[in-house]
């Protein structure tokens, strides 16, 4: 029986890790190929070239941002193939594989890390036996179990990072890299508190599979690790590694724990690095203590602020900061403090998010405890909360979108610098609102000038 493993990804130059690790772990013991699309593409055309490998199983990685399109990809597969065997996995899927084995007409859901648990599920279907395998959802049998891989055994797998397929374009497109599983952390509105314990893979196996990649000529390593540095000897260890490889055109980035990093850490990066290589993702989310209690989220803000400037000062380091607008408690007047609060620490870009409220995530489960309403169609998006009104969380929007063009986007470093230290200074979220409001008001729409 021939499988085809493939996604939907959210651009074209992104790869998918997992479908390359779980073709990796399977290709040796079955008829498996993968085959990978982005959103920009016609579902029509994705659905003839699927039909076309005439392939008896197909699998598929939900996230999510392809969810509606997979769902709407499978639909029309089953209708043109009934006897098509469907499988899906993928952190969107996990948590709640009876959902989308009533909703969809799918036939097994791998819930975590699926590498070998498919390989399992491929040999019972090809001897007719019934699943009965920890991890595997059917319409007869729903799984508890999420499943983890051991990583000591998929380092001793083909590497998915050194496939053949992807030598061509490796160097055009950005590569995904994981040198550890799992968060430390139980964040609420997030599925990565739902994994418990970090395991790292073999520090050989990391190190010659970014060799590899550095040789190939890849122009960005985009990290996964949920907390890169929350292992001190593992982080130097890897930074020193790849100081020692720098290679001109090429940047890593990483998401760090900002409340981690000590002085020691801070000053070899600012010493040792050559400029433009490492670009840090830090979540901060919020400032207001209740807020980071009710959403069990750890953060000394002081500390981290301190670290942050401390790199700015090095000038080495790209720091992207992240808030998030509808965390509970966190009231319209409270959230512009705590976008003040980060933009203050002169990150390059300062990235607004709006709460979704994820599948299989406790702060999902306690919506009704917080006023929670939300969009029942992904991305799940919140439309109010007791704290905060549909109105409010509108005109963050707006003022989200004038962030975006303005500063995130790097054009006008002159025109900021002088509005913020002349005009706005501690008002950084007032300028914004403001010039979003402009746009209402004259009916500018938003697009690129």
């Amino acid at each position: 029986m021939k499988t085809v493993l493939t996604t939907l990804n959210a651009k074209y130059i992104h790869t998918s890790l997992a479908l390359r690790w779980l073709y990796v772990a399977n290709k040796a013991t079955h008829h498996i190929n993968f085959k990978e699309y982005s959103l920009k593409e016609d579902t029509q055309t994705i659905l003839e070239e699927l039909l076309s490998t005439q392939c008896d199983i197909i699998g598929l990685s939900v996230y999510i941002w392809n969810v509606t399109r997979i769902g709407e990809l499978i639909h029309l597969l089953k209708q043109r193939k009934p006897e098509l065997i469907i499988i899906i996995g993928g952190p969107e899927v996990t948590y709640e594989p009876a959902y989308f084995l009533n909703t969809w007409p799918i036939d097994y859901v791998i819930s975590g890390e699926g590498e070998f648990v498919l390989g399992e599920l491929l040999d019972a279907i090809h001897k007719g036996e019934e699943v009965q395998i920890d991890g595997i959802s059917s319409p007869n049998h729903i799984s508890p179990i999420v499943v983890k891989a051991d990583l000591e055994k998929l380092a001793e797998l083909p590497s998915p990072y050194m496939l053949e397929e992807d030598k061509e374009s490796i160097s055009h497109r950005l590569v995904y890299f994981e040198t550890s599983r799992g968060c430390p952390y139980q964040c609420q509105y997030c599925l990565s508190s739902r994994e418990k314990g970090v395991r790292y893979f073999p520090k050989e196996y990391i190190f010659n599979n970014l060799s590899y990649l550095i040789a190939s000529g890849v122009r960005q390593i985009k990290f996964l690790d949920r907390t890169f540095n929350l292992d001190k000897q593992h982080t130097r260890e890897v930074f020193d590694f790849l100081i020692q490889k720098y290679r001109e055109g090429l940047s890593c980035q990483f998401e760090v724990y900002a409340d981690l990093l000590t002085d020691e850490a801070i000053d070899y990066l600012n010493t040792n690095l050559p400029d433009n290589y490492f670009r840090f993702e830090i979540g901060i989310q919020s400032t207001y203590e209740p807020t980071n209690i009710a959403v069990k989220r750890k953060q000394n803000f002081p500390l981290l602020a301190s670290n942050i400037k401390k790199l700015m000062e090095g000038g080495k380091i790209t720091l992207h900061l992240d808030l998030i607008a509808g965390l509970p408690y966190e009231t319209y007047d409270r959230f512009v403090r705590s976008f003040n609060d980060v933009f203050d620490l002169g990150g390059k870009e300062v990235q607004l998010g709006f709460l979704k409220m994820l599948r299989g995530t406790n702060l999902r489960k306690d919506a009704a405890k917080y006023g929670y309403r939300y969009d029942e169609a992904a991305p799940y998006e919140i439309l109010d909360n007791a704290d905060i009104s549909t109105e409010e969380l509108h005109r963050i929007h707006e003022a989200e979108h004038a962030l975006e063009r303005f500063w995130n986007s790097g054009r006008f470093p002159s025109t900021m610098q002088e509005i913020f230290q002349s005009y706005y200074k501690g008002r950084y979220f007032e300028f914004f609102d403001e010039v979003g409001q402009y746009f209402i008001t004259q009916q500018f729409p938003h697009r690129g000038y």
